[in-house]
């Protein structure tokens, strides 16, 4: 949160950034909510504070995609999608994600390969059980 104080001693106003204790996955949380519940402008720029906050935040990365792929932002869903496989890239629900982008964009061969490999990803989750 960003206060403005003004300086009686001072010719001009000084800005005094105070930063709360603000935890990435609880603004990954409330943006989960405000997506369900239609807001996903609002969603969007949680997800942004919160990779801005970690920049290695996986879940805000794949909820980023999500949301950006839902407003038909296909090449920011695609980035997202690639920076949380740069954090996680064996994570299945990421891969599935790329898939379902790439089959948005029309890139058949690409969301073929990610769906195999998400496919032999969720097979070795199935194998660890």
């Amino acid at each position: 949160m960003i206060y403005f104080y003004s300086c009686p001693d001072a010719a001009s106003t000084e800005i005094l950034s105070l930063m709360e204790d603000v935890d990435p996955i609880n603004l990954v949380e409330e943006a989960i909510l405000d997506f369900s519940l239609g807001e996903e402008e609002i969603a969007e720029d949680k997800l942004m504070k919160a990779v801005k906050l970690d920049h290695d935040c996986l879940d805000a990365w794949r909820a980023l995609a999500e949301v950006r792929l839902a407003r038909q932002d296909l090449t920011g869903a695609h980035t997202a999608c690639e920076k949380a496989l740069l954090i996680a890239p064996e994570d299945l629900t990421t891969k599935v994600s790329l898939s379902r982008i790439l089959v948005a964009k029309g890139d058949k061969q690409g969301a073929e390969k990610a769906t195999a490999e998400a496919r032999i990803l969720g097979w070795k989750e199935e194998l660890k059980d």
